[in-house]
């Protein structure tokens, strides 16, 4: 009897073994926390360097040649860059993306205040948004999701990913491709009230809703649309960019839809500005689109014919509002007109 009593003062029972495999999971749970936050502060830290590196390339090919790269790979080709797997984001789940896709081109005059690269890639695990500017600097900026408000038909695929069905209320990041099928349709909402409505067959990636400025500033939003036709409603106050193969569209407070077809040197942008401004960006200059007349430009211009161009300082030209042409503001694009 005296020596099982010293086998139970000796050993463990059950609940000590619990207790003690509860907190070394606990403490292995916290360590393994704080080893993810570190390694993704390093990450965002060498994704700074890495756009910081890139603008000063932007700047030095605008100054040999006048004006920004259509892609970031000439800046490799023209030897002011390494190659673009030299340079990938560490957050980066595709063992095959580069900044490419999150590249915004603009015109050599534009300000130096507009976005021209950005990486999305660290707004998951809340570590916000990054952006390179024209003006060679870096800064991080607070960003929010967007969400699905009506989908049939759609996929979304997150980076890295396969793509998944999307549901009505699902919430969207940075860099998450979302496209519509044959008969499919898409309500993207953003946190300012923002929507980009795609209908059938057409395709895009959000690049970035960040907060810029003050907390309760209104969002920049970054969007690339690779094809088909999507119909925009901008929050007043609130700066939007599209991104297509052939021009970059910057609006504030606006209504527009664009349409993208074809690819590669097929490829064409057309689009018709129902409500406000919008100001095209090519890299060789950038002008006003014209107020319910629909505008299409192909992907072998560099200039935009008919529109005259504007002075660089700021996203949108401080210019009355022109009342719409010959009913523009109807549902649908118009037929094709020349530019103004």
């Amino acid at each position: 009897m005296q020596k099982m009593s010293s086998t139970r003062r000796n050993g463990f029972t059950l609940m000590q073994l619990l207790l003690v495999i509860s907190i070394i999971s606990l403490l292995s749970a916290g360590l393994f926390t704080v080893f993810n936050r570190g390694r993704a502060t390093a990450q965002r830290a060498q994704c700074d360097a890495h756009l910081k590196t890139i603008a000063l390339a932007l700047d030095a090919h605008r100054q040999e040649y006048g004006q920004y790269p259509k892609q970031l790979q000439e800046l490799v080709n023209k030897k002011y860059l390494p190659a673009l797997a030299d340079v990938q984001c560490l957050a980066d789940p595709d063992p095959n993306g580069t900044y490419e896709a999150f590249y915004v081109p603009r015109a050599p005059h534009d300000s130096g205040d507009l976005p021209t690269l950005v990486c999305p890639l660290h707004e998951v695990l809340g570590g916000g948004g990054e952006q390179a500017y024209l003006g060679r600097y870096v800064k991080q900026f607070a960003t929010k999701p967007a969400r699905l408000t009506a989908a049939n038909g759609v996929t979304v695929q997150s980076p890295g990913g396969q793509p998944s069905s999307g549901t009505a209320g699902m919430e969207l990041h940075g860099a998450d491709i979302v496209r519509t099928g044959a008969s499919g349709l898409a309500t993207i909402e953003f946190a300012d009230g923002s929507t980009a409505s795609l209908q059938s067959g057409s395709e895009v990636t959000l690049l970035q809703s960040f907060v810029a400025g003050q907390v309760q500033a209104p969002l920049y939003t970054i969007m690339r649309q690779i094809t088909g036709t999507v119909s925009y409603q901008i929050h007043t106050g609130s700066k939007f960019d599209v991104v297509t193969p052939t021009a970059t569209a910057g609006a504030l407070g606006t209504k527009f839809e664009i349409k993208v077809t074809g690819s590669g040197t097929t490829s064409e942008t057309s689009i018709l500005v129902t409500e406000g401004r919008v100001r095209l960006t090519t890299v060789k200059t950038s002008a006003l689109a014209p107020l319910g007349v629909l505008y299409t430009i192909n992907s072998t211009l560099l200039g935009l014919p008919g529109l005259v161009p504007l002075p660089g300082g700021g996203l949108l030209p401080n210019l009355p509002l022109l009342p719409p042409l010959g009913g523009g503001g109807g549902g649908g694009l118009l037929p094709n007109l020349p530019g103004l």
